[in-house]
């Protein structure tokens, strides 16, 4: 932390447990703010072209009709991406959440090509995020043991897994961290 206190400020003169402190505090900032980057969610407005951050909707009280989890869509008044959250969405663990968020924020980021496809966001949103092999495990059990298939509107056994096996053969690394 010294140095980077140093790096920072060479000419400043502090006493060891305040340029500690000081330096712990400057990296808080930048871990924070790389944190805040990624979270951020990107789509195009469709009416006026102009990308913009996306609006999360948490409509968790309401079942879809396709029972979706969420969907990546636009207001109907100005355009402006959003992301839909359903009833389904509630149940599941914070790891998968986070998952399901960045799947419907790569199909923004993707506009109408790219990840606009369902295994495509899937590769999409594990290489966002990053996970260890066990969290990639993680994510891989909740889809196989709920039968999530985004491709379909009613589940049935081993669409989940189907779906999985699907993602990994696109994306092998994302799905099988080290």
């Amino acid at each position: 932390m010294n140095i980077l206190v140093r790096y920072i400020f060479p000419n400043v003169s502090l006493p060891r447990n305040t340029r500690y402190y000081f330096g712990m505090s400057i990296l808080a900032v930048l871990v924070m703010s790389i944190a805040r980057a990624e979270a951020a969610c990107w789509g195009t407005n469709y009416k006026t072209g102009n990308k913009q951050t996306v609006r999360e909707v948490y409509r968790t009280g309401v079942a879809h009709p396709k029972r979706y989890i969420a969907e990546a869509t636009y207001s109907n008044k100005n355009g402006q991406p959003l992301i839909i959250y359903y009833k389904r969405y509630t149940k599941f663990p914070a790891l998968y959440r986070s998952f399901i968020r960045l799947h419907e924020c790569c199909h923004h980021a993707a506009g109408h090509s790219g990840f606009s496809d369902e295994v495509g966001a899937n590769c999409c949103a594990l290489r966002r995020m990053r996970l260890t092999r066990a969290r990639a495990a993680r994510i891989r059990n909740i889809m196989i043991s709920h039968n999530i298939n985004s491709n379909t509107v009613i589940d049935y056994p081993g669409q989940g897994a189907e779906f999985w096996s699907r993602t990994a053969a696109r994306c092998p690394k994302a799905a099988r961290r080290q």
